[in-house]
């Protein structure tokens, strides 16, 4: 078996997780690829295999990419006059790999360019990590410098170590165990809440990928890739503190959202992700389909959200040649039910998007 690694880089994705925030393709296909170049709406990246031109047999790989290229220009988020906030969000990462050790650095920045002059907040994310064919080892750290002045925080640290059992076989394939602390580093000028001490988040998350049938006996390979976390901020006005988001600068995590802006007690979030994953193959085609519910809940001193979202991925591959494979995948979401204390209601916002990429092996 192909020793695989996986550097856990603080990436935007869609999947509904914190922590999930993974450059999937692009940590394997370092590790495990060849020579190799990517080419997508989402992202466009290239891999180079040093060990022909070494004479080893070691590998050596290099990995560049630019990352969330349909996420590069950003027009969700609302300022305080009520006026939407159009940001550039470029993305970029360079890893290397030898045998099963590899490393990677990802920088964020956040460029507020509704008006000019207002000034870049960015992030830093710095990973390491080993794999051999049972075990799977990441270290990554993150921070974010910004303007307080302008944004919310001022600098936040955090960083996400994981280590995965990996399986292959029987009925449990993976079992990752992921710890989280974050922290906010912003100076204290409101003393309502009687304390100094930064707002932090801890917390962690378990994930098990559960194998109902598989490819050797079975010709569609069922999986339950299941996921519980829980976070609790101390002083923390929304248990998220996470330095690789560099859009969330934006917002304080020092005060609460009452007119005084007194400082924030303590919050606590958890989620249970549950998808049902149905993968097959064709011959040169390959597809699957992954429905999945997910339930969090935030909760504050005074009061509570929680919500059930729904949502579908899915995925076609096609290699028409040796080395040419073409790719679309979509995916779906939405949040059906919301309770805020006793409140209920019904919402049926509904989001999606579609990737439409290839990758060339040379």
């Amino acid at each position: 078996m192909k020793k695989i690694i996986c550097l856990l880089l603080l990436l935007n994705s869609f999947v509904f997780a914190i922590d999930d925030i993974v450059d999937k393709d692009n940590m394997h296909n370092l590790i495990e690829g060849v020579t190799s170049t990517r080419f997508g709406t989402d992202r466009v990246s290239t891999i180079y295999d040093f060990a022909p031109l070494m004479n080893h047999n070691t590998p050596f790989k290099l990995g560049v990419s630019l990352l969330d290229l349909t996420h590069i220009v950003d027009n969700k988020t609302i300022g305080t006059d009520g006026k939407r906030k159009l940001a550039f969000l470029p993305k970029g990462f360079v890893g290397l790999s030898y045998g099963m050790f590899a490393f990677g650095y990802q920088f964020n920045l956040y460029n507020d360019i509704t008006k000019g002059g207002n000034p870049i907040s960015h992030s830093h994310s710095f990973s390491f990590g080993f794999a051999n064919d049972r075990y799977r080892l990441s270290l990554p750290v993150s921070f974010s410098l910004s303007d307080p002045n302008y944004y919310g925080g001022k600098a936040s640290i955090s960083t996400t170590p994981k280590f995965s059992f990996m399986f292959r076989s029987g009925l449990l394939d993976e079992f990752t165990i992921s710890l989280h602390y974050g922290i906010q580093l912003s100076t204290v000028t409101n003393p309502v809440g009687g304390t100094n001490i930064a707002p932090m988040v801890i917390g962690g998350s378990l994930y098990g990928d559960i194998m109902l049938t598989r490819f050797d006996n079975y010709p569609v390979q069922i999986s339950i890739p299941a996921k519980v976390a829980f976070y609790y901020g101390i002083g923390a006005r929304w248990a998220t503190i996470d330095a690789g988001y560099v859009e969330d600068t934006l917002i304080n995590y020092l005060y609460s959202d009452t007119e005084q802006t007194e400082r924030a007690t303590d919050s606590m979030r958890f989620y249970v992700l549950l998808p049902a994953k149905f993968e097959s193959k064709l011959g040169a085609i390959y597809f699957y389909v992954m429905p999945r519910l997910m339930f969090e809940g935030s909760i504050y001193k005074t009061d509570g959200i929680y919500n059930l979202h729904y949502g579908m991925e899915g995925e076609l591959q096609l290699t028409l040649i040796e080395n040419l494979t073409f790719g679309l995948t979509a995916y779906a979401e939405g949040q059906y039910i919301a309770r805020k204390n006793a409140d209920f209601n019904i919402n049926n916002a509904f989001g999606g998007g579609l990737d439409v990429w290839g990758i060339w092996r040379y």
